[in-house]
């Protein structure tokens, strides 16, 4: 079951927010907003729960996220007895309460409060969960065909075990099939590659001497295919990208999939196609959360919702904004409204709207 709201209390730079989650939630804003503390305080009930398959302790470093101790987490102005909180609410409305105690050398924190309705049906509890770090696989010869379990990891460096164990099995969505009817994962990851990078394709060798898998590419023009490349003598952002591929692709109807940077060293035509799979890939039910400073990943989805892609109701944008009130900087949270056509209804300064300030100034 999807979130369908959270609350934070006095967690890093967030005093007191609330998110209204949808299934393809972007976070947006200047750096050092509070974009990545949304993102990092589900990552430590995940690998909380995962520690200790409950939540009475609050595990600051750990599998997916290491923020140090309780006072590097506490909201700085917080109350002299105040310590962290999280409401959740599921789409039934019913509420997970949680509030930790404040010590601040500790790096466990203990519970103070827990109400718990309904616990483990909240998605990021399930197995269908992801988490994609803004650093991710670099181009590499070989990568290691050992892991424990099949998450892609938080730099997805499972995903190319994922892919040579999987990719001929796993049946991706219907609504990533094309005409051929295909139904597996590895044909897929080839031809959005082949869209995003103008005919590239990867090969996968198993090394099984070595637990590892090989990497190379080639390229696939109207009339010919090229010799295999090594991943490392292509373009770095080729592979940067196929944890996020991989990841969408196999999203499932509930799934939770956090995304750090979809866009980063990619150009920005496939920045827009990045900003179309999220949106097919949210479409199936799946709930996404991405961080991103890019205007054509938006783009991407506000063209899908024009295309009928996705339903704009499904699409939650978050544009955080950090504001000098003189004792101290504070965060707000604008909900910029997309509509069915691709439009939002209003653009807070600083949201996606440096290209209209540069040409302002050009003209």
């Amino acid at each position: 079951m999807k979130i369908a709201r959270m609350q934070l209390i006095n967690f890093k730079c967030l005093p007191d927010v609330t998110f209204e989650f949808g299934n393809l939630n972007i976070l947006a804003g200047a750096n050092g907003c509070g974009k990545s503390s949304c993102i990092h305080s589900l990552l430590l009930l995940r690998q909380s729960y995962e520690q200790y398959r409950n939540l009475d302790k609050l595990l600051l470093c750990g599998k997916y996220i290491n923020l140090g101790s309780a006072k590097d987490l506490l909201y700085e102005h917080a109350g002299k007895d105040e310590g962290i909180s999280y409401r959740i609410f599921n789409e039934k409305n019913e509420k997970l309460e949680l509030s930790y105690e404040y010590v601040p050398e500790n790096r466990i924190l203990h519970i103070l409060e827990h109400k718990n309705s309904n616990l483990i049906n909240l998605n990021f509890f399930k197995d269908g969960f992801e988490y994609l770090s803004a650093e991710r696989i670099v181009p590499q010869t070989t990568y290691s065909s050992i892991s424990q379990d099949d998450l892609l990891g938080s730099h997805g460096e499972n995903a190319l075990n994922f892919l040579e164990k999987y990719g001929a099995t796993f049946k991706v969505d219907k609504i990533f099939q094309d005409e051929t009817k295909n139904e597996y994962l590895l044909y897929y990851i080839n031809k959005w590659m082949e869209r995003i990078f103008q005919g590239f394709r990867l090969q996968l060798s198993p090394i099984a001497e070595a637990d590892a898998v090989g990497l190379r590419y080639t390229e696939k023009s109207r009339d010919r295919v090229s010799n295999s490349y090594r991943a490392i003598n292509v373009g770095f952002g080729i592979t940067y990208v196929l944890p996020i591929l991989v990841a969408l692709l196999k999203a499932k109807k509930n799934d939770l999939i956090l995304i750090e940077n979809p866009e980063a060293h990619l150009h920005p035509k496939a920045q827009r196609i990045i900003g179309e799979l999220l949106s097919k890939a949210a479409s199936i039910g799946a709930q996404i959360i991405v961080e991103t400073h890019s205007d054509h990943i938006l783009n991407g989805i506000r063209i899908s919702a024009k295309n009928k892609i996705i339903r704009s109701a499904d699409v939650k944008l978050f544009f955080f904004m950090k504001e000098d009130v003189g004792t101290k900087y504070h965060t707000n949270i604008y909900s910029p409204q997309m509509d069915n056509e691709g439009n939002i209804d209003i653009w807070p300064e600083g949201f996606f709207d440096e290209w209209d300030n540069a040409l302002t100034q050009l003209f």
